[in-house]
Formats: C-alpha cells, sequence, structure tokens
C-alpha cells in the first residue's frame, strides 16, 4: 500500500494554447513526457549560473538611468515651443547633423 502523501498528483500549468503545443513538440523531441520534461527543466534550472533578478547595484544603475533619462525629456520638452512633439523635434535634429 502505498502512501497518500508520496503519490505524485497533478498540478496545473496555465499557457496559452500555443504555447502548451510548444512545450508538447518540445517534450516529443526530447523523448519525454510533458510532466517529465517540465520537472527536468525545472530541476535544471540553475540561479547562480543565470540569474533571474538584477542585483542591487544593478537595480541602482537602472534606477538612476531611468530618473537621469526622464529629466533628459522633461527638459527637452519644456524647451520646445507650444505643442511641438519631442519626437518630431529629435528627428529634425538629427537631419540637421547629418548634413
Amino acid at each position: 500500500m502505498t502512501d497518500d502523501a508520496s503519490r505524485p498528483k497533478q498540478r496545473s500549468l496555465h499557457c496559452s494554447p500555443e504555447e502548451q503545443e510548444a512545450i508538447r513538440a518540445r517534450a516529443a523531441a526530447a523523448g519525454r513526457t510533458v510532466s517529465r520534461h517540465v520537472l527536468e527543466l525545472a530541476r535544471a534550472d540553475v540561479p547562480e549560473r543565470h540569474p533571474l533578478i538584477l542585483s542591487g547595484a544593478e537595480q541602482t544603475e537602472l534606477r538612476d538611468g531611468v530618473a537621469e533619462l526622464r529629466a533628459l525629456v522633461r527638459a527637452a520638452r519644456a524647451a520646445l515651443p507650444g505643442d511641438a512633439d519631442l519626437a518630431g523635434a529629435l528627428a529634425r535634429l538629427s537631419r540637421k547633423d547629418g548634413e
């Protein structure tokens, strides 16, 4: 008799039909069931090899860069006359530089 707590139980994976088909195809190509394929991929994931998050220093650098870019855009918009479009103004400037 097997212990109910140790018996594998069905779990759900929510994805689009296209993603489901891609998973099925890759599992078949690997000679595995979908369940075994997903489990093997999850077990093989090594976050130290390819971290899924930014380090604190990377987050700070990214935040500071976005703040700098935001300040630049605000300054550019403030310098434009009336309802001038920022993208259009930048395009005109780049054409002038290329002349």
